[in-house]
């Protein structure tokens, strides 16, 4: 009994991110009032998002990218895929799509639009065997340009039921919230005080501080659907509607997997560069998604509902990436033995 409670916990612990979406959501249908409350204002939602992105940035090591920096094609090719073929397509693929209710839509374009996971593509590349510095490269890279491009890709292709999309107040407020933060916390990481004492500090402390990032993750979601709760506006959400939602983000990923391995292939790169390319250039990071729906403004729909389709793919790309990953692992040295994601974010920094 103690080591099946002891197994549970370890697995509790490794997928603390996915699980801890679906508690927000049922914490926050169970409970809306605390969340409307938490969320007046939105201070504690862009006091979430600076967090994350500081603690980003204190965990950023450079050491590993530099060694992946002698393959810029591969670097070039991923961050082209990323920032323009991914989303442009599943864009493309999506618009003509009759979405109901149209925040799901619209939910569906905010999460094509950003640029890869943050953590989880690159801690899964590493996973399957792939490189990491690559995996670290093309993350970092496409999450800082995708603070520019982003907002770009959303003029082209959100509709806000007539409102003009707020490009220039977007770019701006993201710079301040993203990629401010993320500058500041990598410049005290690299701060030679007391012998490097704040990059000792979190490096020691990594699994805490992932933990506590996953946790101001979960906040907004959570204020986000308490809001939606609330209002009502969850009942024009259907069961068969997410079910829409989960298939067609589902398909999307699979097309960005194949988008990529063709890409790789073409390039005739190496297993490990390809996995990297693969894994990292398939996925959509949610926080940066979060981001945009909080500053978007008022667009005459329901913030909650816009952020449901990012969430559920979110899930779909961690749980069916994470299979993949162990697969592909196991396909090349036919061990099960593939670490957790909390076991190698602990020992990669990541």
């Amino acid at each position: 009994m103690a080591d099946r409670l002891k197994q549970v916990g370890k697995f509790a612990e490794a997928q603390c991110l996915p699980l801890g979406l679906v508690f927000s959501m049922v914490f926050g249908a169970l409970i809306p009032a605390l969340g409307v409350a938490a969320s007046s204002g939105d201070w504690l939602a862009i006091f979430c998002v600076v967090a994350i992105f500081l603690i980003g940035g204190m965990k950023l090591k450079t050491a590993e990218a530099k060694e992946a920096m002698a393959a810029w094609q591969t670097t070039a090719a991923g961050m082209v895929s990323i920032l323009c073929l991914t989303s442009v397509t599943a864009c493309l693929l999506t618009l003509p799509i009759p979405f109901a209710p149209k925040e799901f839509k619209l939910g569906l374009i905010i999460f094509f639009c950003m640029p890869c996971t943050i953590n989880s593509g690159a801690v899964m590349a590493k996973q399957a065997g792939g490189n990491f510095a690559m995996a670290l490269l093309l993350t970092v890279s496409s999450n800082v340009l995708g603070i520019f491009t982003s907002p770009v890709l959303l003029y082209l292709f959100a509709d806000l039921g007539g409102v003009s999309f707020p490009v220039g107040t977007l770019l701006w407020k993201l710079g301040l919230t993203v990629f401010v933060p993320l500058v500041v916390g990598k410049l005290l990481r690299e701060l030679p005080v007391g012998e490097f004492a704040i990059r000792k500090t979190v490096d020691a402390n990594n699994k805490k501080i992932t933990l506590l990032a996953n946790f101001l993750l979960l906040m907004v979601p959570w204020m986000k659907f308490s809001n939606t709760v609330q209002s009502g506006a969850l009942g024009q959400a259907s069961p068969s509607a997410m079910l829409t939602v989960l298939l067609w983000t589902a398909l999307m990923h699979l097309v960005f997997l194949g988008l990529n391995l063709a890409i790789g292939k073409a390039m005739g790169l190496s297993d490990p560069i390809l996995k990297a390319l693969v894994l990292v250039g398939s996925s959509k990071t949610l926080p940066m998604a979060l981001t945009v729906l909080t500053f978007l403004g008022d667009f005459g729909g329901d913030p909650g509902l816009v952020a449901l389709p990012c969430i559920i793919g979110h899930l779909e790309q961690i749980i069916f990436d994470g299979f993949l990953a162990s697969w592909w692992a196991q396909r090349k040295n036919g061990s099960s033995g593939a670490e957790s994601y909390t076991e190698m974010d602990e020992r990669q920094g990541q």
